[in-house]
């Protein structure tokens, strides 16, 4: 039995659990007496296992014989029978076809053995039949007992069925009574995660958090106090910044008025007097000039060594060419003296002279075709060059032919730009044929290649030199021009203002002439310093080439020492003295300007330090004024911070007395009144799942094994139904096969009786004299007529069995025609629905068993009961 013991939580007030303890136990109370009832099959003369009995129970069961293993024993022996019975009849119809098959004879010895052989397979024909008969009562009462049987394992199949049923309603009804528990069990468990749990862990939060609230109101006091005296101290230290920099800023404007700006100003006057004096712009440019036109001179002298290098090969292909044509001329002329003298004198040697010359003269053609070779090649160079050159020019015009088209589209324009276009062509054409002329193939026509390339990238080189000196010449001209124009304009505006002073002389036009005369005398210093330094440059290069000839007779005289090189040598080192004097004399001319030039350098450092000195100072004065912005802005803040310092800490306190009260009033109220329905929520969750743990679950356990054990007991029955069914079906077959063996032994036991009538027929027929024919050659005529008895007493007996036959033949005959009618008929073999519908017709005509179906009732009793009392355990406590 169940354990149905009662907890007290089921007790407390507000809960129905008392209630339906009681009536879930009626459910399990079901279960029991349901299987108490089914513990047996209801037949009494089966060993059918117990619906739910344990494991060992029907292991036990399985063991023991059922009523369907016992009929098909009976039915495999009765088979078997039918089959050794079945072979007894084949060998009597196979000796009836043998006996049917012997000859007709009159021989006393061969008649009575076939006699003899009839006689004793019509005793095996009633053998067979008599068997046969047997075996079909046997087979009859095998299908009676296997009807039996199968009709025992239908009652089962429903019995069990039924308990199966039943179990599984019980099952049913403990699996909602345990469903009804877990859903009300899953809706205490979602109140208290979505209602009561939140609200008690919101409550536990609002006065923890309170409690957090008011330490934090009190720690920040104590820092909003700090903060208040921190910020009267930051705002005395943020007066002092802007007091200090107020200070700062009228030091540093002090120093940049006085000192650094006049420096400044100074530093730039200087610098830029320097760079924009005229006679240093002119010593620049003439320097610029000279330097670039020694560029050129440099770059004239590689174009004219690298074109001679590439005119040297071209003039050695042609002597080349020369040398190879006179080698050519000297080799025919002297194969036509050898030829002569071979025509005079046809000697060996001579033909051997001719063929020489020949050789040497198809040689000197091959040298001249070589040397020819190189020779057009390098001409022919010279061309794809020229082509090229003016296939670029042509590109240049269509170029400019056709932006002046797209400028302007003017007959003119169109006309020239057709001719650009023609010229293009043409000179197109000319550089493809002289591509197509023009073969490198060899060493000397590639050298020549090189060098003429490099010497026209010389003659580029050299050109663009010569370009850059003309242009810097015509910079240093162009100042010294500007500077003679600026004299002559000078001079021409002193003339006009010394002719309106002639005019009138008043003290404006006085001051005029005199500012005329200070600017013509200002313009012809700037002339003169450049002519001066004109003057130097070429003192100086007199200086150089004097000291090149110096060193040259100083060389000479090392060379060779005598009075004409020792006079060419002092006159050389007066001429280098006087050119060196004159030089110094130049230079100290132009020695301010030059110092002025020189100067720039310094200058431009002077300015650049003056320029950086203004710029920090102002970057100083910028930083300056913007930190006093600053500080200013952060004294103002540290003015208000100590205003919101002060109402923090009045606020905080009055948030601390509003904390207090809320506290009091509100949260700890709150927080009792969560703490109080959780744990009520608690208990009532912990007694529905004691009560799922301890009762509901145990007894739907108890149902599912109820049902499982309900389950096997059917699912036994049926195949012992379907066990049955084979069997019987497998004697209905045995019935048939024992009827058709019947019918074979009987059809035999005929035909064996009709080969009895020809037994008689040989034995009268026997030919006694054939016996005493024979006898006639033996010497023992005693032993003959001994053996003719012994035969004749051997007929005597076969006739005897053969009346004997035929008065039993006739006997049976009338008690098979008498009997016929008390055989018992085949079993009827009938299906499972069949059966089952026969089975309910009878039900509904039976009359109610009670004691079969009291198990039943209890069940239901019990699981409305459990209904009942489950229906109260889902309902909501009510608080």
């Amino acid at each position: 039995m169940q354990n149905n013991k009662m907890h007290f939580k089921m007790y407390k007030s507000g809960k129905n659990w008392m209630v339906a303890g009681l009536m879930t136990t009626a459910v399990l109370a079901g279960l029991t007496l349901s299987n108490t009832n089914n513990t047996t099959v209801a037949h009494a003369d089966t060993n059918a296992a117990p619906i739910a009995a344990n494991k060992d129970a029907a292991a036990t069961t399985d063991a023991q014989q059922t009523p369907a293993d016992k009929a098909k024993a009976d039915v495999d022996a009765t088979s078997n029978k039918i089959a050794s019975a079945t072979n007894d009849v084949n060998d009597v119809k196979n000796n009836n076809n043998t006996n049917k098959a012997a000859a007709n004879t009159t021989d006393p010895k061969q008649a009575t053995s076939e006699a003899a052989n009839i006689l004793d397979n019509h005793k095996k024909a009633n053998d067979a039949v008599n068997n046969a008969n047997s075996i079909l009562d046997q087979a009859k009462k095998d299908a009676n007992t296997a009807n039996d049987a199968y009709n025992k394992a239908q009652e089962n199949v429903n019995k069990t069925g039924n308990d199966l049923d039943e179990a599984t309603a019980v099952q049913k009804a403990a699996q909602e009574s345990y469903d009804d528990n877990q859903k009300a069990l899953s809706d205490a468990k979602t109140d208290m995660d979505k209602n009561i749990k939140p609200a008690k862990d919101a409550a536990d939060k609002a006065y923890n958090d309170q409690v957090a609230y008011q330490n934090q109101l009190e720690q920040g006091l104590n820092t909003f106090s700090n903060a208040l005296n921190n910020a009267k101290n930051a705002a005395e230290a943020a007066q002092k910044k802007v007091n200090d920099t107020n200070k700062a800023i009228s030091d540093a404007q002090t120093d940049m008025d006085k000192n650094i700006k006049p420096a400044k100003d100074n530093a730039d006057k200087a610098y830029n007097d320097a760079v924009n004096d005229q006679d240093v712009k002119y010593f620049d440019a003439k320097n610029a000039a000279k330097a670039d036109q020694d560029a050129a001179t440099k770059a004239a002298n590689k174009a004219e060594a690298s074109a001679k290098a590439a005119n040297d090969l071209k003039d050695a292909a042609s002597k080349a060419v020369n040398d190879a044509q006179a080698a050519l001329d000297n080799a025919n002329h002297q194969l036509r003296r050898d030829l002569s003298a071979y025509r005079h004198n046809a000697t060996h040697e001579n033909a051997v002279a001719v063929n020489n010359s020949k050789d040497a003269v198809n040689d000197a053609q091959a040298k001249l075709d070589a040397a020819n070779h190189n020779l057009d090649n390098m001409n022919n160079y010279d061309t794809l060059k020229n082509a090229k050159s003016a296939e670029d020019a042509a590109t240049k015009a269509l170029e400019d032919a056709n932006a002046a088209v797209a400028q302007d589209n003017s007959e003119y324009n169109q006309e020239a730009q057709a001719a650009a276009q023609k010229a293009f062509d043409k000179a197109t054409d000319d550089r493809l044929a002289a591509e197509k002329a023009f073969t490198n193939d060899n060493d000397a026509i590639a050298k020549y290649v090189a060098d003429k390339d490099a010497a026209d990238a010389d003659k580029n080189a050299s050109d663009q030199a010569t370009s850059k000196a003309t242009a810097s010449a015509k910079v240093a001209n162009d100042i010294k021009d500007a500077a003679q124009t600026a004299v002559a304009n000078a001079n021409h505006q002193l003339q006009r203002d010394l002719s309106a002073y002639r005019h009138n002389s008043t003290h404006e036009n006085a001051v005029a002439v005199n500012n005329s005369k200070a600017a013509a005398n200002a313009a012809q210093s700037v002339l003169d310093t450049m002519n001066n330094y004109d003057a130097y440059l070429a003192a100086k290069d007199d200086e150089d080439a004097k000291l090149n000839a110096l060193q040259n007779a100083q060389a000479a005289e090392a060379n060779e020492s005598n009075d004409w090189n020792e006079e060419a040598l002092a006159a050389a080192q007066r001429d280098y003295d006087a050119a060196q004097s004159n030089e110094v004399a130049e230079k100290a001319k132009v020695a301010d300007k030059l110092n002025l030039a020189n100067s720039r350098d310094a200058l431009k450092a002077a300015k650049d330090a003056a320029d950086k000195a203004y710029n920090d100072q102002v970057d100083y004065l910028n930083e300056l004024n913007d930190g006093l912005t600053g500080f200013q802005k952060d004294l103002d803040a540290k003015n208000q911070a100590v205003k919101d310092a002060q109402k923090k800490v009045d606020d905080t306190n009055k948030a601390i007395s509003d904390a207090q009260t809320d506290r009091d009033k509100n949260i700890k109220p709150a927080k009792d009144a969560a703490d109080k329905a959780y744990n009520d929520q608690v208990d009532y969750i912990n007694m529905v799942q004691d009560h799922l743990n301890n009762v509901t679950g145990p007894q739907l356990e108890a149902a599912k094994k109820a049902t499982a054990d309900a389950t096997k007991a059917h699912d036994d029955a049926v195949n012992e139904e379907t066990k049955a069914h084979d069997v019987l079906a497998a004697a209905n077959d045995n019935v048939t096969k024992a009827q058709k063996l019947v019918d074979d032994a009987k059809s035999a036991q005929s035909d064996a009786e009709a080969l009895v009538e020809k037994a008689d027929e040989l034995l009268h027929n026997i030919d006694w004299s054939k016996i005493n024919n024979n006898s006639k050659s033996d010497d023992n005529n005693s032993d003959v007529q001994k053996q003719i008895d012994d035969l004749k007493n051997r007929v005597s007996s076969v006739e005897q069995q053969i009346a004997a036959l035929k008065n039993n033949s006739a006997s049976n005959s009338a008690v098979a025609s008498n009997t016929a009618a008390t055989v018992a008929p085949a079993a009827v073999t009938m299906t499972r629905a069949e059966y089952k519908n026969a089975q309910n017709n009878a039900a509904k005509n039976a009359l109610p068993q009670t004691g079969n179906e009291n198990s039943a009732a209890v069940m239901a009793l019990g699981a409305v009961s459990a209904m009942l009392g489950l229906g109260m355990v889902a309902k909501k406590r009510e608080f």
